[in-house]
Formats: C-alpha cells, sequence, structure tokens
C-alpha cells in the first residue's frame, strides 16, 4: 500500500533522477573528452617543437655546410673573414671558429659566456639541452672547428602563440558544449517534473482508491465482528435483567403481605439502579466500540486490553478458556477503539483455535526505545506453515466459512494507522502474535 511519504519519493525520484543521471554522465563525457584533447594538445605542441628542433638543425647545419664549402674554395684568410662578417649582418647568425689549440679565429657573437665558451669548443657534433642547441663542424684545409648554435628563445614564442591557440580552441569548444548541455538538461528536466507530476497525480488517486478500500475492508470487519458481539452483549444483560426480576418479585412479595419495609424496599431498589447502570455501562463500551475512529490520544493499554476480554467474557466462560495476563498498565497514543477490534479478534482467533478447556496468554511491556510489545500466544494447533507467510492477506483464513479480513484489518491498523509492526509465529504450545508500537504514536 502506497503512503503520502512514498508517493512523494517515487515523484522526486522521477523528477530528479534522468537529469542527475545525465549531468553526471555528461561530466564524465566532458572529464573523458577534454583530458583527451589535452594530451592531443600536447601532443600537437611536442610535434611543433620537434619540427621547429629539427628546422633549426638544418638551418644551422645548411650554414655551416655552406661556411665549409667557401672556406675551402678561397685561398684568402681575408676574403673569409669579411664573407663571415657578412653573414653576421645579414643573418645575426651565432658562428664561432677555433683554432685546433682552443683559441677564437672569428666569431659573430660581441660577447661570449665563459662558461659557455668550453661548451662550444668541446662539441663533436651536435649538443642540446633546454636552452641551446650547437652543431659543429672541422674544416681540414686550416683545420679549423666551425660551431654555430642558438638559443631555444628564438622558437619558444612560436610555441607560446601555437599553445595560445590550441587553448583558446579549447575554451570555444567547452563554451559551446556547456550552451548545449545547459539547453538539453533544462528540457530534460522540465519533462522530468511533467512527467512527475502526471504520476503524482496518478498515485494520488490510487492513494485515494486504496484508502476508500481499506476503510471500507474495516468497516464490514467491523460490522462482522459486532455481529458476533451481539450475543455477547444478550449475555451481559442477561444477569441483571434476571436479578432486576428477582428483586421485582421480592418488592411484589413485600408489598403483598401488606406491611413493606422501607429500608428493605430502598435496598431492592438500589439493586434495580445497579442493575440498569450496569447494562447501560455495557451499552456505552460497545457504542464507543463502533464509533468512528477520532483524533489519536494516550490510552491504557492494559485497561483496552482488559475491556476486549469483557466483551469476550460469554464465549470465553462457555468454552472454559482460560486467560492469563501479564499487563504493565502502559499509556501509549493511538485511537483506543481500532486498537480494540484488533486485540478483539486476536483473542476471539486464538479461542477458535484452543477449542474447549483452552488456555490463552496476553502480556504487555515496555522495551527500549520508546516501543511497546504485546503478544498473545495459545496453546491450539498452530498455524501451518505454508499459511504463515500470507495469513495477513486479505480473504486469507485457516477457519472454514471465514471472510478472511480479520488480520488483514489487524495488519492494516497497526502499520499504516499506529506506524507499528505486526507478526505470527508458532511456538512450542500453539500459535502466537506479535505487536510492536512506537509509545508516542507514529
Amino acid at each position: 500500500m502506497f503512503k503520502e511519504n512514498t508517493s512523494k519519493r517515487v515523484v522526486a525520484y522521477i523528477a530528479a533522477f534522468p537529469p542527475i543521471i545525465m549531468l553526471a554522465y555528461a561530466l564524465l563525457t566532458y572529464f573523458i573528452f577534454f583530458n583527451s584533447l589535452n594530451k592531443q594538445n600536447s601532443y600537437i605542441l611536442k610535434l611543433q617543437e620537434n619540427r621547429l628542433l629539427i628546422a633549426s638543425k638544418e638551418a644551422i647545419r645548411s650554414r655551416l655546410d655552406t661556411l665549409n664549402s667557401y672556406i675551402d674554395s678561397e685561398n684568402n684568410k681575408k676574403e673569409i673573414f669579411n664573407f663571415l662578417r657578412n653573414i653576421k649582418i645579414r643573418d645575426h647568425k651565432n658562428i664561432v671558429i677555433f683554432n685546433k689549440n682552443g683559441n677564437i679565429v672569428f666569431t659573430t657573437s660581441k660577447k661570449i659566456d665563459k662558461k659557455l665558451l668550453p661548451k662550444l669548443f668541446s662539441v663533436t657534433d651536435v649538443y642540446k639541452d633546454s636552452k641551446i642547441l650547437i652543431i659543429s663542424e672541422n674544416n681540414n684545409k686550416y683545420r679549423w672547428k666551425l660551431v654555430s648554435y642558438c638559443n631555444y628563445d628564438i622558437y619558444k614564442q612560436e610555441l607560446a602563440s601555437i599553445k595560445n591557440k590550441l587553448l583558446n580552441s579549447t575554451k570555444n569548444t567547452l563554451k559551446q558544449s556547456l550552451f548545449l548541455l545547459t539547453i538539453v538538461w533544462f528540457v530534460l528536466l522540465f519533462f522530468s517534473i511533467l512527467l512527475a507530476t502526471v504520476v503524482l497525480s496518478k498515485l494520488r488517486k490510487y492513494e485515494k482508491k486504496i484508502t476508500t478500500n481499506n476503510e471500507k475492508i474495516i468497516f464490514q470487519s467491523r460490522q462482522a465482528l459486532l455481529g458476533e458481539l451481539l450475543p455477547m452483549i444478550a449475555h451481559q444483560w442477561r444477569q441483571p435483567i434476571n436479578k432486576i426480576a428477582a428483586v421485582l418479585m421480592r418488592i411484589r412479595f413485600e408489598l403483598a403481605n401488606g406491611s413493606p419495609n422501607v429500608d428493605t424496599l430502598d435496598r431492592q431498589a438500589q439493586q434495580i439502579e445497579d442493575s440498569v447502570e450496569l447494562m447501560s455501562n455495557t451499552i456505552d463500551d460497545f457504542r464507543t466500540f463502533y464509533r468512528p475512529k477520532e483524533d489519536a490520544e494516550y490510552v491504557d493499554l492494559a485497561l483496552l486490553i482488559r475491556k476486549a476480554i469483557y466483551f469476550l467474557d460469554e464465549l470465553l466462560e462457555r468454552k472454559k478458556i482460560k486467560i492469563k495476563n501479564d499487563l504493565s498498565s502502559i499509556e501509549v497514543k493511538l485511537h483506543a477503539n481500532e486498537f480494540l477490534q484488533v486485540i478483539i479478534n486476536l483473542i476471539k482467533n486464538a479461542s477458535d483455535a484452543v477449542g474447549v478447556k483452552g488456555q490463552i496468554s496476553v502480556s504487555l511491556r515496555e522495551l527500549k526505545g520508546g516501543i511497546v510489545e504485546i503478544r498473545v500466544e495459545d496453546n491450539g494447533t498452530g498455524i501451518p506453515q505454508d499459511k504463515l507467510e500470507k495469513i495477513f492477506e486479505p480473504h486469507e483464513s485457516t477457519k472454514q466459512g471465514s471472510m478472511g479480513l480479520g488480520l488483514y484489518m489487524s495488519k492494516l491498523i497497526i502499520e499504516s494507522h499506529f506506524g507499528g509492526i505486526i507478526k505470527a509465529y508458532n511456538t512450542p504450545r500453539g500459535a502466537g502474535f506479535l505487536i510492536r508500537l512506537p509509545k508516542d504514536g507514529i
């Protein structure tokens, strides 16, 4: 059976679940996509760096080859140095020429770092680190060492430009994707809320129908139970009526003698009044039992259980069934008449199960955490195992001719109206029913 808070939870799931799942999926997808894009951008930057490095090597190598060829073809060193100066003026290239002793024969650089100079002379072919690229060649004609080098700063600016372009492209892609995701997410949220509204409307209609059906079942069950209780009302009245009849006979006898005693008549009138009051109280008890439920209030469960036993007194006396009570005075917030109906059902079922001269025990105690426990046990035949699982289902009964609504109604009242639990179980002697209720109500 659905409850109001159950409906709200279902509707909340319908409204929130699809957008949340989509958002989580989109975030995961974006994480994977942009992580892959960053790796791709890093790979592109690496390729560009390698391209620039290769281009620099080729340019330096080509320059040294040209210089070496010119030196080999020119015998005049003055012309060679003029050629080198022209290279410096035109291309601003860093070129250093060492003789075989490591002395500088010519350089295009105005000033060379003292730490760099040994490194330039020691390079045999190519040297590269994070700051500089050096390439050297030997000239056999003059036994010179030709060295050309360049700093990485030359192409770092180009790499930075490429990196900025890639970053801007990524940002644009992210903006477009987020814009599209926002539109789709709001559309999905709108349809989720629309669907949730439709489902909520259907659930409320379903809840209303279930509530109406349950109230009908409780009403029918109560009517059937009252039909069984009417003979008990008659039994409760029989004794006071007989007593009234006997008192009236004594009064007539007193009057027939012609000298009635006033004190005797007064005592006899008081006995009639007591009997009438007892009959009136019996009617009040059964009338309040049938009255529709009012607001929950704190009631003494021990008194209600004793009242249930009182209602069934004639049945229990006729079958000579013993009731063993272990009742503590505990007040619980609930609807008294509904609880009374449940206890009457359980005790009456137990009386049907035990037969003549059986025994029923009813216990009431308070557990930790504000929980109250009621147990109704008998020494009957017990509940068949195949019936134990579904004994609280509607129209399910172990008795011939029963409508099978009593225990279903009891479960409905205990769990839905009182927020408690009710369970059936077998004992070594018979069957038992366990009820646990929150002391302060649902």
